[in-house]
Order: structure tokens, then C-alpha cells, then sequence
């Protein structure tokens, strides 16, 4: 979706929900085409140990780039900045709209990661998917819903919703760089597959909570505070 018709979209609460429900729909079609096709067949082929030796070790360091940490810290920093700090410098007085813009966007920021890591959190819980390294065949059909433990919390992963919730805000803020952002989310997805943590169906659906999520919090801010960036 064009970042310029974000705001027309937050505006109209039927628009936002047709456009949601397909969405959620399309994830969820792809995602079960990738359970039945591909989730099994991916794993093993990362499995083998000529591409596991090639691949595993970069895949291990550029993963780690889809924890939640960093972006929650760029999120408080970038609002705490604008709010207490750049009020207070005398050569960033006139550009004051931004500042404020950017407080604003730190907030939803910081709202949108824990209103879609809460619902990536429930989805986990509830369905309970084995994670790839569990078996040695990569079994992609084992569940244990309603479970707490990290090994069956495949579905859906929480490192790909972390990043479309990144690669959205940072679209919102930085629309020219559209496609890095998606393509920098998009990578961290796919290292998720190759390290065996999750199946592709699983980054495919945490990709769309990351995204679902974010629209539906800043909708929540601009329909409940003062904050919110339409």
C-alpha cells in the first residue's frame, strides 16, 4: 500500500477493516500453501550440511537483527529525545513540527511493537507448532496447543512481526527508503528458516501480524490520544 494513502486508510474504520481481513486472509492462504509445499522440503535443504556450513553462521549473525530489544530502545529514545531533550536545544527550535512529528512516532512506535508482539505471543500460545530443529525430518505438522515452552512456539515468529513492525514505521517515517526496509525485513525473515528456528509459513504469517498489528495501533492512537501521526 502507498505510505501516503496510510492516513486515508486509518481514517475510515470499514476501509481498514476490508483491508485487514484481506490481508489476514492472503497470509494466511500463503502460509498454509508453505505448510503443505514448501515448510518441510526448506528445512531440509538448509538441513544438509554443506548448505548448513555455508549458510547457518551468516544466517546466525544477521538473525539476532530482529530482536525486539533494539527496537523498543530506538522507540523510547526517539520519543524521550523529542519530548524532554530537543525542546530544550536552540538550533532545533525551528524545525520544532519534526520534533514533535518524531515524538509521535516514537509513541506509536513503542505501541505497535506491544500490540503486535501480544498478538504474536497469543497465536504461539494457542496453537502450540513444533519449531523445524525438534526432529530430525523437520516435521512441520506437529502441535501442542495452548503450551508455553519456546520449542513449540514455531507459529508464528515473532522475529518476522518484529521486523514489518519495523519496516512499516520506518516506511511512515522514511517513505523514499520503502523498499530497504522491506527487503532488510524480508532478509531477517528468511535467516529464521535457515538457522531452523521456524518454517516458512511461520515468517510468512508473523510478517503480516507484524504489519495487521501496526495499523491497528495507530489507529488506536489516533482514535484514542492526542498522538497520533494522521
Amino acid at each position: 500500500m502507498p505510505v501516503q494513502q496510510f492516513g486515508e486508510l486509518l481514517r475510515s474504520p470499514l476501509k481498514l477493516k476490508k483491508h485487514i481481513l484481506k490481508v489476514v486472509i492472503t497470509a494466511f492462504v500463503l502460509a498454509v500453501v508453505a505448510a503443505l509445499l514448501f515448510d518441510q522440503q526448506l528445512s531440509q535443504f538448509f538441513g544438509r550440511p554443506d548448505i548448513n556450513a555455508t549458510y547457518r553462521p551468516i544466517a546466525r549473525e544477521i538473525t539476532d537483527l530482529g530482536l525486539s530489544d533494539y527496537y523498543f530502545a530506538i522507540a523510547i529514545l526517539s520519543w524521550a529525545f523529542c519530548r524532554f531533550v530537543a525542546p530544550k536545544i536552540a538550533s532545533l527550535k525551528k524545525y520544532s513540527a519534526k520534533v514533535d512529528y518524531f515524538r509521535r512516532w516514537g509513541l506509536n512506535f513503542l505501541v505497535a511493537l506491544l500490540v503486535s508482539g501480544i498478538m504474536t505471543h497469543l497465536i504461539k500460545f494457542t496453537v502450540g507448532r513444533q519449531r523445524p530443529h525438534k526432529t530430525p525430518t523437520f516435521e512441520p505438522f506437529v502441535f501442542h496447543p495452548f503450551n508455553f515452552h519456546w520449542h513449540w512456539q514455531s507459529f508464528a515468529s515473532g522475529h518476522s512481526q518484529v521486523m514489518f513492525t519495523v519496516a512499516t514505521m520506518f516506511t511512515i517515517a522514511f517513505p523514499k527508503f520503502r523498499w530497504l526496509w522491506i527487503l532488510i525485513a524480508t532478509i531477517v525473515c528468511s535467516t529464521r528458516i535457515v538457522v531452523h528456528d521456524h518454517f516458512l509459513s511461520d515468517t510468512i504469517f508473523g510478517a503480516c501480524i507484524g504489519y495487521v498489528g501496526t495499523l491497528l495501533a495507530m489507529r488506536l492512537m489516533m482514535k484514542k490520544t492526542q498522538n497520533g501521526l494522521y
